[in-house]
């Protein structure tokens, strides 16, 4: 399937108020501001997006309000990863059923956490999924969150699924990735991690779901442009010279420092639901 986008897209935060209530008005703005720094694609309700926190009807307001906020003028993806899939599912359909009227529209999942499962019970999960939603999906490989590893040789067999439409790979593990790039020739692979950003463009990754970009992303965007111009070196600089700022985002754990960011730029309040607390 083809690839929803190629270049940068943003891992968005959801902000909330003092109360723990979600901050509608603060997540227009940021939507808006995203669209226009010229994001090639936006991503909500995913880890930096409290997901796990978030109630069905949460997520349900989120995507409608979303949508029209968007209106079709970017690629939008939704998170809707979690570990049962019957719950994915319905969210995923809702999701489809809401979309129909917008270009480019996906869904991205996660491996399913806590469950794990066997490598074979992974296909056939991701596979029952997507034959429900019916809308191009990116597979999320994040097993420092999961508990669990989506083999390069289980990419390939996924891959290979009518509507599966890239991964976001954020193993950390540059051998398993460049495998996953050599093994799956047609699948778009996004690197998942700010700090590896340029290694993973030059292995085949077709752009980047970044954290970073919520602050900036012709920061991020600059780098993607000019390694894929061929100006190797200026990407090294330019990536070089951000490096320390990514490192600074998982310190702690996303999406805290990311929400101290934003909020020191007086776009959102720095509130996070347990267990993350903010950094004073």
């Amino acid at each position: 399937m083809q690839a929803i986008f190629t270049g940068i897209a943003t891992a968005l935060v959801t902000p909330f108020t003092r109360q723990h209530k979600i901050d509608f008005k603060a997540l227009g703005n940021l939507i808006e501001r995203q669209i226009k720094m010229k994001v090639d694609a936006l991503l909500i309700l995913g880890t930096t997006g409290e997901i796990s926190t978030l109630t069905h009807n949460e997520r349900l307001s989120i995507i409608d309000f979303a949508l029209k906020i968007v209106n079709g003028r970017k690629p939008f993806i939704f998170g809707i990863g979690g570990n049962d899939p019957k719950s994915i599912i319905e969210l995923g359909q809702y999701v489809a059923a809401r979309c129909s009227q917008y270009p480019k529209i996906g869904i991205m999942v996660t491996a399913p956490y806590y469950n794990k499962g066997t490598q074979e019970g992974i296909f056939h999960y991701f596979q029952a999924i997507t034959n429900a939603v019916k809308l191009p999906t990116i597979i999320y490989n994040i097993p420092g969150r999961t508990g669990v590893n989506i083999t390069p040789e289980t990419m390939a067999r996924l891959s290979r699924l009518h509507y599966v439409a890239g991964i976001k790979e954020a193993s950390g593990n540059m051998a398993q990735i460049t495998k996953v790039v050599q093994l799956c020739p047609n699948l778009a692979v996004y690197c998942g991690d700010d700090t590896l950003a340029l290694p993973l463009y030059a292995i085949g990754c077709q752009g980047i779901i970044s954290v970073a970009s919520n602050v900036n992303v012709m920061s991020v965007k600059r780098i993607y442009n000019a390694y894929q111009q061929g100006k190797v070196q200026l990407a090294l600089k330019l990536f070089q010279r951000e490096l320390p700022f990514y490192h600074s985002l998982f310190k702690v754990v996303n999406p805290i420092p990311i929400k101290y960011e934003l909020a020191q730029l007086g776009l959102i309040q720095n509130a996070l639901r347990l267990p993350l607390e903010q950094i004073k």
